[in-house]
């Protein structure tokens, strides 16, 4: 089927080059591209959140949240003007009574007094006392929180915050917020990511240029990868179209940089055999039918594996691992058929040309000796025990991750929203910008005062909490009703102040253990018939991320499945795919303790963006596992006419150089996300070139060949058992005794 698949596309080289030119062009002129804009990673909120649950129940019972996704700093570190806090406070009850902008609901200003927020305040004329009453006589900061309705748009929240800022304030820093930092952080994808596609290109360029030492050989994988980028692109804004799964705009260079190095990846399979039967004397055809015929059932596997474990993404039930799930399978599988198809073409028509002058790559007698003594079990035990062992001592380094999401505090110093960020922080703390809301709801609940003073005492004792406020510290000064007890009394409610980014893992830990502690500081307190909730972004945060968590042995256990059932069917053997998924395994938990030691030593901190080790996880477990059918494919054509010893030997290093040239394109693709200065996609950079590099030159070079010269022939059980061993020399030894 191989050999006839060649004959197939070698002959209809001409036809297919002009198919694929035609479908890019109707790709082009038919399907839309990626959007770009979206409502980011960090909207993904789990069905079912508590945290969202106790959003809408604030909103319910005191008519606005006591913090929203956007807001306005005014700040004069040598305090504001008296007239600029009156200015604010009038702007804001007088919003309420006539809105101006659409889509804008409230108007919530907070201002500090020596280094003390004042109680958060509704726009009201009870809040405009409030807020005149609550401002100290040195007032440095002023936030001012914005409530939208549901349906507004990232681009529409900052817009109007924009809008209301120049229209009634003065002395403004910025719009800041988490959904002002989501909003930002897409402007950065769009301005950046023609970057990093340029730099990817030139970078596969100069890799495949030098691997191979021809002009042509990158232009055609190039070519390929070109066509596929366009065709994947493209197919994805559709089908996101059609089937209303939206792809978040933070994956959208995660898919680019994987469909370039994928791609490049299988492209270098087919120039490597290429270039090999040239130099063996091949003709340019029989040498492009050859090679495809090598080639095409290794990349139909790999293509299927990898597209098979991102797909299986789609079991997860949380909205971030779903979101990614379809998008990076439809990639993959783009690029497997172009590859599968242009390439061979490509080779036909310009493989004579590509390799013109180069020889090939042929191991010496001496080399193949001591290949052949690594093989043999005594060499490959110590082999594969010397590689688990320093897996395992890297995957140690994972201990310290911690997980969190810091929406402002990964921005550039220089934007608008770290600007203001920072100027907030400095005003009051850094938690300013996304309180925790702690509600305690039942009859009566309003009534209990002295308990609830007790327990906002005990609030403010609680880990990281930098200030509280609640009922008892508006001024008394400020007229009935109080904003922080609900109008028909059933509740009352605290905003607590964090001293610390209140997205990032230390943050979203003291939140988790306040939650737990509640029910017992409540009973201390002597609060009697109530229930307590948590809501704020740092709560929603957390709940984004124990959904995502509880979804990695689904969705781990369905990848697993789904890729040892293809390398089970693709190697028609029982045990190899056990040991070789075991292997990649170990590699993503080595990958992951090598991260978190290098971004605290890079970039200051173990924690990483939620999302980025299951992403990569899945990412790396599907990649390694092509490697994998591409390594013990070639051993195991060796072994048809060879003892196994002699297969490993002379096929590993063959393989090796090849897996090495892809492994590194693939990593550097990914590196290259790190030009675009966002934590997570500098983490993700990371991850993926570590991971790529320690899977394609300690595993796939070291640690698999030596399992499988331990494992043998039982290893290859039951499809390659009874392959008869040809008495024939290897050909390194036939070439030395000529």
């Amino acid at each position: 089927m191989a050999k006839a698949f060649a004959y197939l596309v070698v002959g209809l080289r001409f036809p297919l080059i002009l198919g694929w030119a035609v479908a890019v062009a109707a790709a082009v002129l038919f399907l839309p591209p990626l959007p770009s804009s979206g409502d980011g990673l960090a909207d993904l909120i789990p069905a079912g959140s508590a945290a969202a649950h106790a959003d809408a129940d604030a909103t319910r019972l005191f008519g606005y949240p006591l913090e929203a996704g956007v807001a306005i700093v005014q700040r004069d570190s040598r305090d504001l003007p008296p007239s600029v806090v009156e200015t604010s406070a009038h702007a804001a009850v007088g919003y309420d009574r006539s809105p101006g902008i659409p889509g804008l609901l409230a108007v919530v200003p907070v201002p500090n007094g020596a280094g003390v927020p004042a109680p958060a305040v509704t726009a009201s004329p009870v809040g405009a006392a409030g807020l005149l009453a609550g401002a100290k006589q040195h007032t440095s900061t002023i936030v001012t929180y914005l409530d939208f309705r549901p349906d507004a748009t990232l681009d529409q929240q900052v817009s109007d915050a924009r809008a209301y800022a120049a229209r009634y304030l003065t002395h403004v820093v910025g719009v800041t917020g988490p959904v002002a930092a989501q909003y930002e952080q897409g402007q950065i994808i769009n301005r950046d990511l023609g970057w990093v596609e340029l730099f990817t290109v030139l970078a596969i360029a100069l890799i495949v240029g030098v691997r191979f030492r021809s002009v042509l050989a990158p232009v055609a994988a190039l070519a390929c990868a070109g066509a596929a980028y366009v065709l994947a692109t493209r197919i994805v804004a559709w089908g996101a179209q059609r089937t209303g799964i939206a792809v978040p705009q933070d994956a959208d260079p995660v898919l680019i940089v994987l469909l370039l190095g994928v791609t490049t990846d299988y492209c270098v399979f087919f120039l490597a055999g290429m270039r090999s039967r040239l130099a063996e004397g091949a003709s340019r055809l029989q040498a492009a039918r050859d090679s495809t015929a090598r080639s095409a059932p290794i990349v139909l596997a790999a293509g299927l594996i990898v597209a098979a474990g991102t797909g299986a993404l789609v079991v997860a039930r949380g909205g971030l691992l779903r979101a990614f799930g379809p998008g990076l399978a439809v990639t993959v599988l783009v690029s497997m058929v172009v590859s599968l198809t242009l390439m061979p073409a490509l080779l036909g028509v310009f493989g004579g040309l590509m390799f013109r002058g180069t020889a090939g790559e042929r191991s010496t007698a001496a080399g193949f000796r001591l290949a052949r003594l690594a093989a043999s079990k005594p060499v490959a035990l110590l082999v594969a025990a010397g590689c688990v062992a320093g897996l395992v001592l890297a995957a140690s380094g994972a201990r310290g991750l911690g997980l969190g999401s810091p929406l402002i505090g990964e921005m550039p110093p220089s934007s608008d929203v770290a600007r203001a960020g920072a100027a907030a922080a400095a005003g009051f703390a850094p938690g300013i910008l996304a309180p925790a809301e702690v509600l305690v709801i039942g009859p009566g609940a309003g009534s209990q005062t002295a308990a609830g003073n007790r327990l906002e005492a005990a609030l403010r004792r609680q880990p990281g909490v930098a200030t509280v406020v609640g009922p008892a510290a508006l001024p008394a000064s400020v007229p009935s009703p109080n904003p922080m007890v609900a109008r028909d009394g059933r509740a009352i409610r605290f905003a607590l102040v964090y001293d610390t980014d209140p997205l990032n893992a230390t943050a979203i830990g003291q939140v988790r253990m306040l939650a737990a502690r509640l029910p017992a500081l409540g009973r201390a307190a002597g609060l009697r018939g109530v229930r307590y909730e948590v809501g704020g972004q740092t709560a929603l945060t957390s709940d984004a991320i124990t959904s995502t968590a509880s979804d990695l042995w689904r969705v781990g256990l369905a990848i697993i499945l789904v890729t040892l059932l293809l390398l089970m069917v693709f190697l028609r053997a029982l045990l190899a795919p056990v040991y070789l998924l075991a292997a990649s395994v170990l590699a993503v938990l080595a990958t992951l303790g090598l991260t978190v030691v290098i971004c605290d030593a890079v970039l200051g901190s173990p924690d990483l963006v939620y999302f980025v080790p299951f992403a990569a996880g899945v990412l790396l477990v599907s990649l390694g596992s092509d490697y994998n059918v591409f390594v013990v494919g070639r051993i195991w054509e060796e072994a048809r006419a060879l003892p196994t010893q002699d297969a490993v030997a002379v096929a590993a290093p063959r393989a090796s150089r090849a897996i090495t040239t892809a492994g590194v394109a693939l990593a550097a693709s990914f590196g290259l996300l790190a030009l675009i200065p966002l934590e997570q996609f500098r983490q993700l950079a990371i991850i993926m070139a570590v991971g790529v590099m320690l899977d394609s030159v300690v595993v796939r070079s070291f640690l698999v060949p030596a399992l499988v010269a331990l494992t043998g022939r039982f290893g290859m059980w039951p499809g390659h058992q009874r392959v008869r061993v040809a008495a024939r020399r290897p050909p390194e030894l036939s070439d030395a005794s000529r």
